[in-house]
């Protein structure tokens, strides 16, 4: 029976919490929310499904998935959007926008870190799952954590803007999935990060939820449980920069933000083959990567948010910004769910892949986009155009090209959107004009 937690402290009022969050009986993707509403003495309804109640709940859920937050009336998933949602409202978020691109790059490569692990959890193959653990004890964690170890180093103790935000809690939250992985202390050799765990676990509010907590064994993340004006030309280098390959790929939209806004900047173009000398020059190995003042991030979807935010495509205030986030965060899902695909190089299982994509995933994402585009005047979110369509708009090619066709022409509300998006004068110019590559 699925069971609603209470704090044994926690006096109720006469009316029900202002939030709901609804997540199996485990820590997994909901256990930073828990610790944002614990640090800002935010009460809620800790609402717990059990396993086995699972699959009659599944299909009440925005898109079959948890963790999943209701406040007046309104569902939202996405674990990580409704995180930066609660770290605004508990001030532990940045103070501009920058500062949230800062926060956002390194939540999502935090999370970039957990899916590499997450990926050695699901394999069942068991002697290539021992390679991958050994690949992962080598090279992947020490990869991520001597970077993040040397960022805490320089942010005063944190991992972003010389202080505690929401990045330190989430990434605190993750902890016993790593150890659960690596079969021990993760951060044993990582000073640095040792000291911000203890310093996460020390605070008041945290030490009391994490000594009175469910006891569960349930530490990996369900998240995914179903078996991302004019132009003003000034005389001096343009204010960004964006670094990537010499193609379209991951960003493509930040550039089709920046020409819808009016925004110069410098689109530098690497070729694969120079790409060995630059890569150590990036915070972690990858592109695309912002530059702006000096400062350098990386991360799509972080720097996608940050330039929507200029050129005002982001949402009025954060339960807006949480809606918009969480169906960008939905089609990233869908475009990963792409990627084993592209890699996968027997061609036999490859035609199989691409039969489950174009009869079963496709027709599932892209059904319930379809019926949030009827609900929303034709758009993702809010009734209006929002990052979140150009989100859509510039990932349609890769649909296509993975599943052999025109993938929008059976949802005619996200055909006419991707159309919308790409008959704007800015974005349509660029279309036009822009270096001609392969995807």
């Amino acid at each position: 029976m699925s069971v609603a937690y209470q704090d044994p402290d926690t006096k109720l009022p006469n009316m029900a919490p202002a939030y709901k969050l609804t997540y199996f009986n485990g820590k997994g993707a909901a256990e930073c929310i828990r610790f944002i509403f614990k640090y800002g003495g935010l009460e809620f309804e800790d609402f717990r499904i059990n396993l086995e109640d699972w699959p009659q709940v599944k299909t009440k859920t925005p898109f079959g998935q948890l963790p999943l937050l209701e406040h007046d009336g309104k569902q939202i998933n996405q674990s990580v959007c409704i995180c930066r949602y609660l770290g605004k409202i508990v001030k532990i978020a940045g103070k501009d926008d920058w500062e949230n691109v800062e926060i956002d790059a390194i939540v999502d490569t935090v999370n970039d870190f957990r899916l590499k692990i997450m990926t050695i959890y699901h394999e069942k193959d068991q002697e290539r799952r021992k390679t991958q653990m050994e690949t992962a004890s080598k090279e992947t964690v020490p990869f991520y954590l001597s970077r993040f170890d040397a960022i805490v180093k320089k942010n005063n103790g944190y991992l972003a803007v010389g202080r505690l935000t929401w990045a330190d809690l989430y990434f605190a939250s993750m902890i016993p999935c790593f150890d659960m992985f690596s079969g021990g202390d993760t951060f044993a050799k990582y000073p640095n990060l040792k000291a911000l765990q203890n310093k996460i676990n020390a605070l008041p509010a945290i030490k009391k939820w994490i000594d009175q907590r469910p006891q569960t064994d349930y530490n990996v993340s369900s998240e995914r449980f179903s078996a991302v004006g004019k132009r003003i030309v000034i005389e001096m280098a343009p204010a960004y920069k964006l670094i990537y390959f010499d193609g379209r790929g991951a960003a493509e939209l930040t550039r089709y933000l920046f020409k819808y806004g009016g925004i110069d900047f410098e689109d530098v173009r690497i070729k694969r083959e120079d790409w060995p000398q630059h890569k150590d020059k990036t915070p972690f190995g990858q592109l695309p990567v912002l530059e702006h003042n000096g400062k350098q991030v990386g991360q799509s979807l972080s720097i996608a948010r940050y330039v929507a935010n200029l050129v005002k495509l982001a949402g009025k205030d954060t339960w807006e910004n949480l809606e918009i986030d969480a169906v960008v965060d939905t089609i990233n899902d869908l475009r990963l769910k792409l990627t084993p695909i592209y890699f996968e190089k027997d061609e036999a299982k490859k035609k199989t892949l691409v039969d489950t994509l174009n009869n079963e995933t496709f027709p599932y994402y892209l059904g319930r986009l379809e019926k949030i585009a009827q609900k929303n005047n034709g758009y993702l979110a809010l009734g209006r155009l929002t990052w979140a369509d150009i989100v859509l708009a510039t990932a349609a090619p890769m649909f296509d090209m993975m599943s052999g066709g025109d993938t929008l022409a059976k949802y005619p509300k996200l055909k006419g959107l991707k159309e919308k998006v790409e008959a704007l004068p800015a974005i349509k110019k660029w279309i036009e004009v822009r270096p001609k590559t392969e995807f």
